[in-house]
C-alpha cells in the first residue's frame, strides 16, 4: 500500500490496494517517517478579485477540539469508535484518509509477542475492523538497538505479523492488512535509557479509508 525505500525492509502487499495513486503519497525518506507532515495539500486562497490555488508539502490542517483525535475530520464512524474507546489518533492529510493511531503495541526485549496488556485493546479494535470492509490496516514493526541490525529487521517484521495474526483472530480479513518492519532504524525515543528502549520496542498501526 505504501512504499518506502529502506534497506532491508521487506513488505507483503495484499491484492486489494488502492494502486499507484496512493503509493505516490507515501513518505519518501527517514525524515518523512519521523516527521509525517507529508502529502501535498492543495489550498485555495480567495482575494477580492480572484482566487488562486497553491500546493505545499507543509502540513495544513484544522484541529479537532475533542479529547481524542487531531487533524482533519474524516466524517466517518471510525472517529466515533476511536473516541468512545479512548484511542488517541491523528488524521494525516493526503489524497487518501489515513488515520494514525497514537496507541502503540509494546514488546519485551527480543520478543515478537505483544505484552498481554494489549490483547483486549487489539481484540476491541479487531472486532470493529471486521465489520468495516472499506478500511485497510498498515502495521509497522520496530525494535530498539539491542542486538544486530539483521536480527532486529527480522524481529520487527515478526512483531508486525503477530499483531496482524491477533486481528485475524477477530475476523479481520488478511487481504486488508499490510505489514512491514523497520528494525531499529526509526526510533520513537532515545535508545540511551531503558525507558527509551521500551518505547522503541513497538508496533504502530495506521487505518486507511477507501474513497467513497
Amino acid at each position: 500500500m505504501l512504499s518506502i525505500a529502506l534497506a532491508g525492509c521487506k513488505t507483503t502487499l495484499p491484492n486489494n490496494m488502492f494502486g499507484d495513486d496512493m503509493l505516490a503519497t507515501a513518505p519518501q525518506s527517514d525524515y518523512d517517517l519521523k516527521h509525517p507532515e507529508w502529502g501535498v495539500v492543495q489550498t485555495t486562497y480567495v482575494s477580492s478579485d480572484h482566487a488562486y490555488t497553491t500546493q505545499s508539502r507543509t502540513q495544513q490542517r484544522a484541529t479537532i477540539t475533542t479529547n481524542y483525535g487531531r487533524g482533519v475530520s474524516t466524517n466517518d464512524p471510525l472517529e466515533v469508535f476511536l473516541r468512545q474507546n479512548r484511542i488517541d489518533f491523528e488524521v494525516l492529510p493526503g489524497n487518501h484518509v489515513m488515520v494514525k493511531l497514537e496507541q502503540h503495541v509494546n514488546f519485551k526485549t527480543g520478543s515478537a509477542f505483544p505484552e498481554p496488556d494489549y490483547n483486549q485493546w487489539l481484540d476491541t479494535l479487531g472486532s470493529y475492523l471486521s465489520q468495516r470492509q472499506d478500511i485497510d490496516v498498515v502495521i509497522e514493526g520496530h525494535t530498539d538497538n539491542t542486538g544486530s541490525e539483521r536480527i532486529n529487521e527480522s524481529l520487527s517484521e515478526q512483531r508486525a505479523k503477530e499483531v496482524k495474526a491477533r486481528l485475524e483472530r477477530n475476523s479481520v480479513s488478511s487481504r486488508s492488512i499490510y505489514t512491514r518492519g523497520f528494525g531499529e532504524y526509526v526510533p520513537a525515543c532515545t535508545n540511551a535509557s531503558a525507558q527509551g528502549k521500551a518505547c522503541n520496542r513497538r508496533v504502530e498501526l495506521m487505518l486507511i479509508l477507501a474513497k467513497k
